[in-house]
C-alpha cells in the first residue's frame, strides 16, 4: 500500500502520515502513538522505518547494534559442509567437473527450505584445525555432511566422535562401519554403459582408470567388472588402462597399447568424464576416430562433455541432487535422534545412460 492510500484510509493527511511512517517530528504524541497503533493493528507496521520499529524518539535514529561475537553468535542452526581430503588435489584439479559447486548448490537451496544456515569447512592433510575445533568455533552446528575424498579410519572416528549426526557423500567402505550415506548408484551407471555398447555390437570393452585409488574410484571399477560378468562379456585384465594422476594427464598406457599393432579394445569405459578426454585425446593423436574406431563412454555428465569433439557420451550424476539428498537425510536423521533411535541409512541416487556422439557400432558390424 501506498502512504497516500494509508493516509486515506486513517482519515489524516499524506504529510501527516509521512512524519508518522518516517519517525520525523511534527505531530503530537498522541496523534502519533494512535496512528502508530491503527497501522499495526491493520498489518501495515512494515511500511514503518526501522528507528520508527525499535521505539526511536521522533528525529533520532536506532542506536547501533552490538557486532555479533565471533563463532556461536549465529541463531540460525546451521548444517555444516566438510570437505575431507589428505592431498592437496583441491587446489590443483580446480574443480573441473563443477561437481563440488553443483553439491553446494544443493546443499544450500535445500537447507535454505529448512531454515538451516550454511557454513563450509576444509579438514584432512593440510588443515591445522581440527574437525571439533572448527565446529566449534562455529557454533550453532546440528549436523554435518561429509565429504571425503579418500575415506580413511581416521575419518571415520572423527566422525563417530561428533557430537551431532553426520552424512557422508559417495562413502565407499569394506569397513564394519557403514556410516548414513547418499551417493550414486555406480551398479546401475556401469551396468548401463556396458549394456549400451554392448547393443552396439562391442565385445571387447577397456577400462580407464585415473590410478588414483580412492575409495569412489575402487567401487566404479569394482561395478564395471560385475557389469562385464552379468553381461556375459569377458574382461581381459590387460584392457585395463591407467592413466596416471587423475589430473595430471598422461594417457601413456593407453598410446602404448594401440600402438603395438595387436588386437585392442573397440571401447573403453572411463572411471570419470575427465579420463574420457583423455582417452579421446591420444586416440586421436594416433590418428584413430571416436566413435568410428573405438566408442568412448564417460561418468558423471559434468559440463565439459559437451565442450569437446565429439560429444561425450556419460552416466549421468546430479551433484545438485545428491546435495539436496544429504540435507533430507541429515533431517531424518535428527528426527530419529529425538526418537532415541540410531538407523543405519543409505541412499543411492538412480544412474541414467546420456547419449551423444563419442560412442557407435563396433568397427566390425557396421
Amino acid at each position: 500500500m501506498k502512504a497516500k492510500d494509508l493516509a486515506k484510509k486513517l482519515g489524516v493527511s499524506p504529510a501527516t502520515i509521512s512524519l508518522v511512517l518516517n519517525n520525523k517530528p511534527g505531530i503530537s504524541d498522541t496523534l502519533r502513538k494512535s496512528l502508530l497503533r491503527q497501522i499495526q493493528d491493520l498489518g501495515y507496521g512494515q511500511m514503518l522505518c526501522e528507528s520508527c520499529r525499535e521505539g526511536a524518539a521522533p528525529g533520532q535514529q536506532p542506536a547501533p547494534k552490538a557486532p555479533e561475537p565471533y563463532g556461536g553468535g549465529c541463531a540460525c542452526k546451521s548444517i555444516a559442509y566438510l570437505i575431507y581430503h589428505e592431498h592437496d588435489y583441491l587446489e590443483d584439479m580446480n574443480d573441473p567437473y563443477n561437481f563440488f559447486s553443483g553439491v553446494l548448490e544443493g546443499i544450500e537451496a535445500e537447507a535454505w527450505e529448512h531454515d538451516y544456515c550454511l557454513i563450509m569447512l576444509h579438514a584432512g592433510r593440510y588443515k591445522k584445525a581440527t574437525v571439533e575445533e572448527q565446529l566449534r568455533r562455529a557454533g550453532n552446528v546440528v549436523g554435518v555432511i561429509v565429504h571425503p575424498c579418500t575415506l580413511n579410519e581416521q575419518m571415520a572416528e572423527t566422525a563417530r566422535a561428533l557430537p551431532v549426526p553426520c552424512v557422508f557423500m559417495d562413502a565407499y567402505t569394506d569397513s564394519t562401519w557403514q556410516p548414513p550415506s547418499v551417493c550414486i548408484s555406480n551398479s546401475q551407471g556401469m551396468h548401463r554403459a556396458v549394456e549400451h555398447l554392448k547393443s552396439l555390437g562391442h565385445r571387447r570393452i577397456g577400462y580407464v582408470s585415473s590410478g588414483w585409488r580412492s575409495n569412489l574410484n575402487l567401487e566404479r571399477h569394482r561395478c564395471f567388472i560385475e557389469a562385464m560378468k552379468e553381461l556375459d562379456l569377458k574382461f581381459d585384465p590387460g584392457d585395463l588402462f591407467v592413466g596416471g594422476d587423475e589430473f595430471r594427464p598422461t594417457g601413456s598406457g593407453l598410446a602404448e597399447a594401440f600402438k603395438a599393432g595387436g588386437a585392442a579394445p573397440t571401447a573403453l569405459i572411463c572411471e570419470g568424464d575427465l579420463q574420457a578426454i583423455k582417452a579421446i585425446r591420444t586416440l586421436q593423436q594416433m590418428g584413430l576416430r571416436v566413435p568410428e574406431d573405438v566408442s568412448v563412454v564417460g561418468f558423471d555428465d559434468s559440463p565439459v562433455c559437451t565442450s569437446v569433439e565429439p560429444a561425450i557420451t556419460t552416466i549421468r550424476n546430479s551433484p545438485q541432487l545428491m546435495g539436496r539428498q544429504c540435507v533430507l537425510m541429515l533431517e531424518n536423521l535428527l528426527r530419529l535422534k529425538d526418537l532415541g533411535e540410531e538407523p543405519w541409512l543409505r541412499y543411492e541416487l538412480p544412474a541414467s545412460l546420456v547419449l551423444r556422439s563419442s560412442t557407435g557400432p563396433a568397427p566390425g558390424d557396421k
